[in-house]
């Protein structure tokens, strides 16, 4: 079974059923962009230009198993902080890691999805550590895997809210294959799992 192929899998044993998931190496051949996802980043280098073009192939494959009706003609631009700009009724995301993409979208009616992808073996940036902190692992993981259950965490509230956390303020715990954390009085968690070398983690919330 190849990369993609065991991280699709993973995904969707993750994910509640009428969920749609799409995962794509970053060496496929990614499809034209529309103009004015083109216009978004016409000043990057190739290979961001590649990465963002194979992270709205997966996007549309993902919003489309969902259920969705998504015109081929309606760009998935970039808004202002960075999220893709996704029609009304439409809760997706995607997370770049490594050498793939995955992105993740919930059915009509479905609550907000995060979705992060580490490659286990990579390094922690300096410092980085310390800013995740605090975060309780009962059994497998490392900081790594923390950074990835928060940062899906954060990319489920964050169309809802608006809000941009300090991960420091956040503590999570992180059991066998789920996670949870308190944000404010709020609960938020997720699920997680490890995969041809990564981890990735979902996270989906009602507000």
């Amino acid at each position: 079974m190849s990369g993609a192929a065991a991280l699709d899998a993973l995904a969707r044993r993750l994910l509640p059923a009428g969920h749609g998931c799409a995962v794509l190496p970053l060496t496929a051949e990614p499809a034209p962009l529309l103009p004015e996802e083109a216009g978004a980043i016409a000043r990057a280098v190739p290979k961001r230009r590649r990465e963002f073009a194979l992270g709205r192939m997966a996007l549309r494959a993902a919003i489309r198993q969902a259920g969705h009706d998504l015109p081929a003609d309606r760009p998935i631009p970039a808004r202002s902080d960075r999220r893709p700009d996704l029609p009304p009724g439409i809760r997706a995301s995607l997370s770049h890691g490594g050498d793939y993409c995955i992105a993740i979208a919930a059915p009509p009616g479905g609550a907000s999805v995060g979705v992060d992808l580490e490659p286990c073996g990579r390094a922690l940036p300096e410092g980085l550590a310390e800013t995740i902190m605090p975060f309780r692992l009962k059994g497998a993981g490392d900081a790594l895997l923390a950074f990835c259950a928060k940062e899906a965490m954060f990319k489920a509230q964050y169309p809802l809210t608006g809000r941009m956390l300090d991960f420091r303020a956040v503590p999570v715990v992180i059991d066998a294959l789920r996670f949870r954390a308190c944000m404010g009085d709020r609960l938020i968690g997720g699920r997680w799992g490890q995969a041809a070398g990564y981890w990735l983690a979902l996270s989906l919330w009602r507000g």
